[in-house]
């Protein structure tokens, strides 16, 4: 199941989560192991934008996820980004405060 498209849009890769609620803890560890490959083999001129427009909730799973991402590009010197954040997944980075630790584009 595709639960993610992914572009080049020249200065960034961007993924578009296509799912309204992230939760299934295997489903997490794909996406994880997905945006990992992914960041791993781009180059650090390009950004790596998340968009969440479609998604409404995600599990403190899928928050652990992105933490181990940001570990990861940050060591690559790819800059991570989070788009289209809705407010409940924008409270849940309040809660865990990582809404400093995260580039958050508001729409």
């Amino acid at each position: 199941m595709r639960s993610m498209t992914v572009s080049d849009e020249g200065d960034a890769i961007v993924v578009v989560f296509l799912d309204r609620n992230i939760s299934d803890e295997l489903r997490i560890m794909e996406i994880g192991d997905e945006l990992t490959e992914i960041a791993s083999n781009m180059p650090a001129e390009q950004a790596f934008v998340l968009d969440f427009h479609k998604v409404e909730y995600c599990s403190s799973a899928m928050v652990g996820q992105l933490v181990l991402l940001r570990n990861a590009t940050e060591r690559d010197g790819v800059e991570l980004k989070l788009r289209n954040v809705s407010p409940t997944i924008r409270a849940i980075l309040k809660t865990m405060r990582l809404d400093k630790v995260f580039r958050v584009e508001m729409p």
